[in-house]
């Protein structure tokens, strides 16, 4: 052991020297790798950057230059270098789980796996970033209840259905046993003829039905097609039409023609309804605001009481 300082001495003088030292502690370190978490989708506002190696048990004490708690803030994640993120949906480390190697510019295209059809979209409570070898896929340690939740997140999210027996239990075994990531999982369901050979026009009209109320335009139809042939997921197609600024626009509509019904029994004159959208667009009120200033109207006032 007493010869060590010497070499490493004689290492960093060939260094100095230009002598091309070849041995291993003259070569660059790997690099450390981190995961920047981000409040909008897109990579969009400022993020919260974690370190391979480390562990946030509870983002409710983790604050943003502003004050903010980012517990429940998360929208998109980036990956940077060898590490595994972990993210869980309740503090320390409990309830669902997920795992990413890799971007996610929406987290609203990743289901939760769970009965009521959640997502990952600012449910995010505390996660680990753990460092990865360079040379070879990571390796998971997954609770037999959390494989099969991802493995239902990720039929639901690809191929619109939840797993026949057999896709569950092949699946599960490659998350338990072989250590598979969630990341792995998806890749391998892409590239499953049933992926391949999805009915285009049949989701994007679908897809357009339930999310704005109409059938797709022709510039939609072509931009979404070309990317369902490309590998986008129904739920990735989901989520970028929910927000959508036509989508905005409809569930604000949606909101004041409700609380118009509610509170004054009757449907919005189009004055009204465009000036309350406008405060819900452009000043941030929600439909309880709404609800609010209709009861201190005139007509509110003189309505018969039931």
């Amino acid at each position: 052991m007493k010869f060590r300082p010497i070499l490493a001495l004689f290492g960093l003088a060939a260094a100095l020297l230009g002598l091309g030292a070849t041995s291993a502690t003259a070569q660059p370190l790997p690099p450390r790798g981190r995961v920047l978490l981000f409040p909008e989708p897109n990579y969009r506002g400022d993020p919260l950057v974690v370190e391979a190696g480390a562990a946030i048990e509870n983002l409710e004490y983790a604050r943003d230059s502003r004050g903010r708690k980012w517990n429940d803030r998360i929208s998109s994640v980036r990956v940077e270098g060898p590490v595994l993120l972990l993210m869980y949906e309740n503090a320390d480390f409990r309830g669902a789980t997920a795992t990413l190697t890799r971007d996610a510019a929406d987290l609203a295209a990743l289901s939760l796996g769970d009965r009521r059809g959640g997502n990952w979209d600012e449910r995010i409570s505390s996660l680990r970033v753990e460092p990865v070898r360079p040379v070879g896929p990571p390796f998971v340690r997954w609770e037999r209840r959390d494989a099969e939740r991802a493995v239902r997140s990720a039929y639901r999210d690809l191929l619109g259905r939840d797993p026949d027996e057999r896709g569950l239990r092949e699946y599960r075994e490659r998350l338990v046993d072989r250590g598979w990531t969630e990341d792995q999982l998806r890749d391998d369901l892409r590239r499953s003829p049933e992926f391949r050979n999805r009915d285009l026009d049949a989701i994007i009209r679908k897809v357009y039905r339930e999310v704005l109320n109409r059938s797709p335009d022709s510039s939609g139809y072509a931009s979404y097609h070309r990317a369902l042939q490309n590998g986008m997921s129904e739920a990735e197609f989901r989520a970028d039409l929910l927000r959508s600024p036509e989508r905005t626009a409809l569930v604000v509509r949606e909101s004041v023609t409700r609380a118009y019904r509610d509170v004054l029994r009757r449907e919005p004159d189009p004055a009204g309804l465009a000036n309350y959208t406008k405060l819900m667009l452009e000043r941030g009120w929600d439909e309880n605001h709404v609800r609010e200033s209709l009861r201190q109207s005139d007509e509110y006032r003189h309505l018969p009481r039931r």
